[in-house]
């Protein structure tokens, strides 16, 4: 039986997205084995990247400035957008090389199984984006999943039936039900190359 502070400080690793109890347990056993400066450092980097980082004001990104390094790089492709479900699908997306325009970052899907829809705050942003921009071209990069699909279909309705822009989705290079993240790069790339119009 373990030190209630013990399981305290377990709970805490175990509310962290893909950790079991098991592998709560050991990162517990090794933070209590470092010296008191690693883990006031460590204490000290979550508390100011909880500080500093935020939405990008544009893109809804993460960001310790403004505007990301995307959104404020005059170089990319100011008429296309691509809309992504999280902040690792921009990483993803990036490492491919293939797409040169802006992002647009959901955080969050639609759930389809308790009937939950996108932030209308979030919509309404995005359609204040492709106005502002005159974006000629939209991705819709979420996922391969139910929630995905639907996610981009509610967007794409949204879009067609209140602005004049080409809607795009990801060629089917990517296997159903899948995340972004998990997908190859040579896949991902072969996906954005060729996207279907929507």
């Amino acid at each position: 039986m373990y030190d209630k502070d013990f399981e305290f400080l377990k709970d805490a690793f175990k509310s962290l997205p893909g950790v079991g109890n098991k592998q709560a347990t050991n990162m517990a056993y090794y933070v209590l084995k470092q010296s008191d400066t690693y883990v006031d450092t460590f204490v000290d980097r979550l508390i100011k990247a909880k500080k500093n980082i935020h939405f990008c004001k544009q893109c809804n990104n993460f960001t310790s400035h403004e505007l990301c390094d995307i959104c404020s790089n005059e170089s990319r492709d100011q008429h296309k957008l691509c809309i992504v479900s999280n902040p690792e699908d921009v990483e993803k997306i990036e490492s491919t090389n293939e797409y040169t325009g802006i992002y647009f970052v959901l955080n969050d899907e639609m759930d389809v199984r308790k009937q939950k829809i996108i932030d209308e705050k979030l919509i309404q942003k995005i359609i204040q984006l492709i106005k502002s921009k005159n974006i000629t071209e939209v991705i819709l990069a979420t996922n391969w999943t139910i929630n995905g699909e639907a996610t981009a279909t509610y967007i794409r309705n949204i879009l067609k039936s209140t602005l004049t822009v080409g809607v795009y989705r990801l060629a089917l290079g990517l296997p159903i039900n899948s995340a972004l993240e998990y997908a190859d790069n040579l896949t991902l790339k072969h996906a954005i190359k060729n996207k279907v119009k929507y």
